[in-house]
């Protein structure tokens, strides 16, 4: 049997690539047998504005975050993504069929909101067969350009997110409670807060904080390493820049204290995760979930994008961690859970499912296996109908 997976993202943020990698991660382990490629949709579209998306979201993230937020808001309607798509698709589907068709996919999964319904397009306009799984990455804020009716079924990381759907007109049967696409390597054995520290050179005894803001380096990050380091002296502080370059060369700039560490993007975020106290970050949906699996105390310092809005809510509400949106409170509550007794998060048992990729790549195979058992039924049909 044929395994072949297209998995579509973008790089808009680190998110959708990151989820991707862990759902690869999980299926390979689970069938080493299984193909895939990933795409940048839309990358691949060619078209000017939209090529850019990833350049353009990191801008908008760290420079007008409210020209981002009043795009989201104009755009959060099903009618007018289903006419924005096909306008878009329009003009992309060269590009689009010549990137698409040199794969041939037995099943295509969709890690990107707006690769959701140019997808369901070329599907319809090619009569391929192939089932179209949605996989969605944000946890409570959910937007409408996630729902298409068309695509075959989606896979969904929170209560809030099944409710969301639900509300955009999404068929219940189409929906499944999965939790979040969580690498495999933060699911296997890790080496012990201790340990951890010894592997990263760290001072074993000192109270350790990872401060991140995503893959692209964005939020306060300068300003909350300034206030950390006033207030939070006997903390050592390690800072996660991302791909943000010139924020690393600021940071490095400066006089950086011994028993701290600045690093650029990392491979080993589930390394760090385990050598610190508590984690400080902004409210991606990534982390928080990595995070959480890993039973670590968050405090999250704001939202990029309305998208990251709902999960504060979420983090609070599960008792997950804090939220500190001024960098003086975030320093200052971190020196106070370093002086205090350790901060208890919640029990795993108690809170929907946060680790998801095993579910989501069982769900993946079981939708191959139905693929290829419609596909030998249909060439057995052919077969007897020439006979006949």
């Amino acid at each position: 049997m044929s395994k072949r997976i297209l998995f579509i993202i973008s790089d808009t943020g680190g998110g959708h690539r990151s989820a991707a990698n862990a759902i690869a991660a999980s299926l390979t382990s689970l069938d080493p047998e299984i193909r895939f490629e990933m795409v940048d949709l839309l990358r691949a579209s060619r078209l000017p504005g939209i090529r850019n998306a990833p350049e353009i979201y990191a801008f908008f993230s760290a420079k007008s975050i409210w020209l981002y937020n009043l795009m989201y808001r104009l755009a959060n309607f099903t009618g007018f993504m289903n006419l924005a798509s096909k306008f878009l698709y329009q003009f992309a589907r060269a590009h689009i069929h010549q990137t698409i068709e040199g794969f041939k996919p037995e099943l295509v999964v969709v890690i990107h909101p707006l690769a959701v319904r140019p997808m369901c397009d070329y599907r319809d306009e090619t009569s391929a067969i192939w089932p179209i799984v949605t996989v969605v990455t944000d946890l409570v804020s959910i937007h409408a350009s996630w729902a298409s009716d068309r695509a075959d079924h989606f896979l969904l990381p929170t209560p809030q997110a099944v409710s969301r759907l639900l509300q955009l007109g999404i068929a219940k049967n189409k929906l499944q409670l999965t939790g979040f696409p969580v690498h495999p390597r933060f699911l296997a054995p890790l080496p012990d807060r201790h340990t951890a520290r010894q592997l990263l050179g760290l001072p074993l005894n000192r109270f350790t904080v990872l401060l991140t803001s995503g893959g692209a380096g964005g939020g306060q990050v300068s300003k909350l390493v300034e206030e950390f380091e006033r207030y939070c002296p006997e903390c050592s502080l390690l800072v996660v820049t991302g791909r943000n370059v010139r924020l690393y060369e600021k940071l490095t700039r400066r006089i950086v204290p011994e028993c701290s560490r600045i690093y650029q993007f990392v491979d080993n975020m589930e390394v760090l995760m385990s050598a610190c106290d508590v984690i400080v970050t902004k409210a991606g949906p990534g982390t928080i979930m990595e995070t959480a699996t890993l039973g670590k105390p968050l405090i999250l310092t704001g939202a990029v994008g309305l998208q990251e809005e709902g999960n504060i809510g979420f983090v609070s509400e599960s008792r997950l961690g804090f939220f500190c949106p001024d960098p003086v409170q975030a320093a200052k509550a971190t020196e106070a859970m370093r002086l205090a007794q350790p901060f208890e998060t919640a029990n795993s048992k108690t809170i929907p499912p946060l680790a998801g990729t095993v579910a989501i790549a069982e769900t993946l195979l079981d939708f191959l296996s139905r693929q290829a058992t419609s596909t030998k039924q249909s060439s057995l049909g052919e077969v007897e109908n020439a006979h006949s």
